[in-house]
């Protein structure tokens, strides 16, 4: 059996050939920056229901809907964005 060198695909390496997995800076070369908010909470807290009642009423006071399960709400309600159905689009290909 001949010695076979890092990185060869039928050595069972994770990415295979390690200039296939950096390909990807070439695919990625002129795409627009993106600039990542940091969306995280500024002070999260933990409310307890002594009953149905009491959670109804909590959510009227901050003009929200609270079901059984939900497990988180912003105040002010905040709108939550999708990304993950966004893509960009090269109008010049085709």
């Amino acid at each position: 059996m001949g010695k076979r060198e890092a990185g060869d695909p039928e050595q069972g390496s994770l990415f295979g050939d390690l200039d296939d997995f950096t390909l990807w800076r070439q695919e990625w070369q002129g795409m627009p920056e993106f600039a990542h908010e940091d969306l995280t909470p500024w002070k999260s807290v933990v409310v307890h229901f002594g009953s149905r009642a009491d959670k109804d009423a909590f959510a009227k006071l901050v003009d929200q809907t609270v079901t059984d399960k939900t497990q988180s709400i912003w105040y002010p309600e905040a709108e939550i964005g999708h990304f993950a159905n966004k893509m960009y689009v090269d109008e010049g290909a085709g």
